[in-house]
């Protein structure tokens, strides 16, 4: 039973109900407008033979000169019915046991043929000149009767003829069209099946497929992708689906197993210095190295929670970015002396060299997050007693050009389209001194991303240059924001 209603409630079995359905009411209305056009050409063909006849006869009889009121027998024609037949013999098309023919000749029958018998064809005198109009008269025929009349002085033509063989011929072809409907129909909807079975077919294999990947194998694709219809189309998107998942899991676990480690490593040393603290009584001064030691490890502890917290945000977009025109010298400038201090320890300068004299249209909080991971990671990677340049210049179509620089051990070329990806970092770098987790350039490049500006990097042995390419403010629209 469950399967039955499966069935019945499947796009198979809908498609072949409303292919048949339509099926049949095509037929059923193409069988109509051919009764109605045979009927009207079969009409008109007689109308045309039935005037064709009338003429005809009217042309023997009267241009002819043929005396039919003054007829007397001799040798050839014994009566006027065997003169009329002789005259018209080659001009009747129908059958004339068929054929109603009557001819009157000042107002009298001078002819009717042998089918009319008792009758006569008779009818008001305003009839015009050639008229074709139908009557009945059940002595005659049980159907209607076709019937033109043509009046040529003295002379009145009736060619009559039963339509009753024109009934005929569409009755028969309609028990033709009843009996094949219902053969027809069966056919449609055994081909309705077969075709959409066979369209469907590859519905059921992309169903099959996708049921056997799993966030195990999503290495997998459907197979369908190389055709250009709607299933091809619809493989495709499947795929580009599989592979976004793929790379959501793939994050997801990257992200797990990475900030599990990286908040392992302070965690450990957190607890294990509070151990050995708590163990053997220590010296005032031994307290507070394990408190200044404590107390790195839960600035980095922070550091990696709010890059977490921020990335988190980014994915879900819960980030606004209110914009304003900010004097990007001041900006940089300001920004540099906050690390100043940080260089200190390993003799790192820092040298600001703006002097572009422009504003930019930036979120200011964010911006300064985006450069200060970056000064920061310059004077990380940076060799001791080095500098650091940050460094504004204007570039065509109204761009500013700002470049962080530092000495150091570089970056690989290879790996260059890699730093900006979340979780990943230079293997070089992965210490207790530089710390993180691989996700500040990712910050970078999403708040630079969002200001529509451009974000890339260059490196060789000695030098890494990490270059924003922002347009100019247009800074008339805003107020004017001072960088501190």
């Amino acid at each position: 039973m469950n399967k039955l209603k499966l069935f019945v409630s499947s796009t198979r079995f809908k498609a072949t109900i409303w292919y048949s359905s339509l099926f049949l009411i095509l037929e059923i209305l193409l069988g109509v407008l051919i009764y109605i056009y045979l009927y009207n050409t079969l009409l008109d063909n007689l109308d045309v033979g039935l005037k064709s006849q009338a003429k005809a006869i009217l042309h023997h009889v009267a241009e002819k000169h043929k005396d039919i009121d003054n007829f007397v027998p001799d040798s050839v024609y014994a009566s006027p019915e065997d003169l009329i037949w002789d005259v018209i013999y080659n001009e009747v098309a129908l059958n004339q046991r068929n054929n109603y023919i009557q001819i009157d000749s000042k107002d009298k029958i001078v002819f009717k043929s042998a089918n009319l018998e008792d009758d006569t064809l008779s009818f008001p005198q305003k009839i015009a000149p050639i008229s074709l109009f139908s009557f009945t008269d059940t002595t005659l025929s049980a159907k209607p009767i076709r019937c033109v009349k043509l009046n040529a002085g003295q002379y009145k033509i009736f060619v009559a003829f039963p339509i009753h063989q024109i009934i005929q011929t569409l009755t028969s072809l309609v028990h033709i069209f009843v009996l094949l409907a219902p053969i027809f129909f069966i056919v449609s909807i055994i081909g309705g099946g077969i075709i959409s079975a066979k369209s469907l077919s590859r519905i059921d294999a992309i169903i099959k497929k996708t049921e056997e990947i799993t966030a195990l194998n999503l290495d997998e694709k459907i197979s369908g992708e190389k055709y250009s219809d709607e299933y091809g189309r619809l493989v495709k998107k499947m795929n580009e689906m599989i592979s976004r998942i793929k790379t959501s899991v793939d994050y997801m676990n990257q992200f797990s197993i990475s900030a599990a480690h990286e908040l392992k490593t302070p965690l450990t040393i957190l607890r294990g210095e509070t151990e050995i603290a708590l163990k053997s009584r220590k010296t005032p001064e031994e307290y507070i190295e394990v408190l200044k030691s404590n107390y790195e490890e839960t600035i980095r502890l922070t550091k990696i929670i709010d890059n977490l917290f921020f990335i988190s945000k980014i994915d879900n977009s819960l980030i606004d970015i209110n914009k304003k025109p900010i004097y990007i010298d001041e900006f940089l400038k300001s920004i540099s002396d906050n690390f100043k201090i940080l260089g200190i320890e390993k003799g790192i300068t820092i040298n600001v060299q703006s002097s572009t004299n422009a504003f930019v249209d930036i979120d200011k909080e964010l911006m300064t997050q985006a450069f200060s991971n970056l000064i920061d990671n310059a004077i990380k990677y940076g060799e001791e007693k080095s500098e650091v340049v940050v460094k504004a210049e204007a570039v065509i179509n109204d761009k500013i050009k700002i470049s962080v620089i530092n000495k150091g051990e570089g970056i690989p070329n290879e790996l260059l389209p890699k730093i900006f990806d979340r979780f990943y970092r230079v293997e070089t770098s992965r210490n207790r001194n530089t710390g993180g987790v691989g996700l500040g350039l990712s910050v970078v490049k999403a708040i630079i991303s969002w200001h529509d500006a451009e974000i890339f990097a260059k490196s060789d042995l000695k030098t890494t240059e990490f270059i924003i390419v922002i347009k100019k403010s247009q800074k008339s629209k805003y107020p004017i924001q001072q960088a501190v």
